[in-house]
Parts: C-alpha cells; sequence; structure tokens
C-alpha cells in the first residue's frame, strides 16, 4: 500500500510539472530564455532530490524531472537572433 501512496502522490505532481514545462517552453524571446532557465534550474534540484529518495516512483518522477530540466536549460541557452553562426567568418557574408 505504500508504493500506491507514493504513485498518488507523483502522478499529479507530474502532470503539474508537465504543465509549468510546456507554460515555459510556450514562452518568447527574452522571457522564455529566462523561464526556461529558472524552471530547468528548479527541475534539476527536485529531479536530484526526488533520486535521493530510493523510492521507484520517486526515482521515476525524478528522472522525469531531470528530462525536462535537460530541455529547458538547452532551450533557455538556445541564441535569439540565429542569423549569424560563430563558424561563419565575416567576410562570407
Amino acid at each position: 500500500m505504500h508504493v500506491y501512496g507514493e504513485f498518488l502522490i507523483t502522478f499529479p505532481l507530474l502532470v503539474v510539472c508537465y504543465q509549468l514545462y510546456s507554460f515555459s517552453a510556450n514562452s518568447k524571446g527574452v522571457e522564455k530564455q529566462e523561464r526556461c532557465l529558472k524552471l530547468g534550474i528548479a527541475f534539476m534540484t527536485f529531479g536530484i532530490t526526488a533520486l535521493a529518495l530510493k523510492s521507484v516512483p520517486f526515482s521515476f518522477f525524478g528522472i522525469v524531472l531531470m528530462m525536462f530540466g535537460f530541455r529547458l536549460l538547452a532551450k533557455g541557452l538556445d541564441r535569439l537572433d540565429k542569423k549569424k553562426f560563430i563558424d561563419h567568418l565575416e567576410d562570407d557574408e
């Protein structure tokens, strides 16, 4: 019965975390970068903490949160103006 209670806790939390993820990922511009970075760091922190609890439902929840965190951090570090590329010289333009 203990594991079922943990599943009852993690599934609604997972839905709420997905809603926060989609809200941050669908923002635009500088707001998207800021929201994605902040939420990505928070998800990584909570995911690592959930993995430390050493329970199967919380470990699954922690891994999912860490995957959300990695994706949000990648979206937050994405450049806003993608017209200039690092590997092109200024003479090429």
